[in-house]
C-alpha cells in the first residue's frame, strides 16, 4: 500500500494494517501492539523523511512462512534528526512491542522491517 506522506495518511495505514492483522490468528492485544509499533514507524516516515516536501510512504505486510509476519515501512526521503530531548522514544517503543525491528537508512530512503511471530 502506498500513501502520500501526510499526517492524514497515518490513520489510513493503521486501519488497513489492523484489517489485515485481524484476518490472521493474532490476539487482540497482539494486533494492538503491532499496529502501535508500525504506526510509530509510519508516523516517523511521514514527519521526518520528507519535511515540507511531497513524498510517499509504503507499507507492506506478508505472512511468510505461516506464523511469521514481516511488515515493512519504506520511504524515499532523507532522515533528519530532531534535537528535542522530548523526542526519540519511537524505536524503543517499536522494539518493546514486536519480536524484531531492523532499520536500513541510505541516501535512497529508509526501510523499517518488523518481524512478528505468532
Amino acid at each position: 500500500m502506498a500513501v502520500p506522506a501526510r499526517a492524514e495518511s497515518s490513520p489510513v495505514l493503521r486501519s488497513a494494517l489492523r484489517e489485515f492483522l485481524e484476518q490472521l490468528s493474532l490476539s487482540r492485544e497482539r494486533v494492538a501492539d503491532v499496529v502501535l509499533a508500525v504506526g510509530e514507524a509510519t508516523s516517523n516516515a511521514i514527519e521526518h523523511a520528507y519535511r515540507g516536501h511531497d513524498g510517499t510512504v509504503w507499507l507492506r505486510a506478508v505472512e511468510d512462512p505461516p506464523g511469521r509476519l514481516i511488515i515493512e515501512v519504506v520511504d524515499q526521503g532523507r532522515w533528519r534528526l530532531d534535537a528535542s530531548p522530548e523526542r526519540g522514544r519511537g524505536l524503543g517503543i517499536m522494539r518493546a512491542l514486536v519480536d524484531d525491528v531492523a532499520i536500513e537508512s541510505t541516501r535512497e530512503g529508509t526501510l523499517v522491517r518488523f518481524e512478528v511471530l505468532f
